[in-house]
């Protein structure tokens, strides 16, 4: 059976190239997402660059599958209960490149955020413009 490329689902990917990774979004509520990020992230969630999660039930079942390219995680924290729920199953995180979003910069909120390990950390009143240069280096530039 014939592998599919990125371009027979999305015409509109770069031609020939082949993407190498699975870059996956997790959220809980769409709410609670500043309207900054959205405007960084809905043009590549469009284009179907990001399989999108609401539930840490679904992320740990899409983790669960087996991985042929390389796994970029890109999490937003709501608040410390789901930052607590997210920590509870790093052991499927443990081969992702993690980007982590946290809801404040609280030093016990940092302290776990660092615990996951992630490849790049930042805050939800951030500028994204750093977090879409870190995304589009790691991904190989979308």
């Amino acid at each position: 059976m014939r592998q599919r490329s990125v371009n027979e689902r999305n015409p509109k990917v770069r031609p020939g190239v082949e993407r190498r990774y699975d870059t996956i979004f997790y959220a809980k509520n769409r709410e609670d997402l500043p309207r900054k990020l959205r405007g960084v992230l809905e043009p590549f969630l469009f284009d179907e660059h990001i399989e999108l999660f609401r539930s840490l039930a679904s992320l740990k079942q899409r983790l669960c599958l087996p991985a042929e390219n390389r796994v970029i995680a890109i999490i937003f924290v709501c608040d410390k209960e789901d930052l607590m729920d997210i920590l509870s199953m790093r052991y499927f995180l443990c081969n992702v490149e993690i980007v982590l979003i946290l809801p404040n910069r609280k030093k016990d909120i940092v302290a776990l955020g660092h615990e996951l390990r992630p490849r790049f950390m930042t805050y939800k009143d951030a500028d994204f413009g750093e977090l879409l240069s870190v995304i589009r280096k790691m991904t190989g530039g979308w």
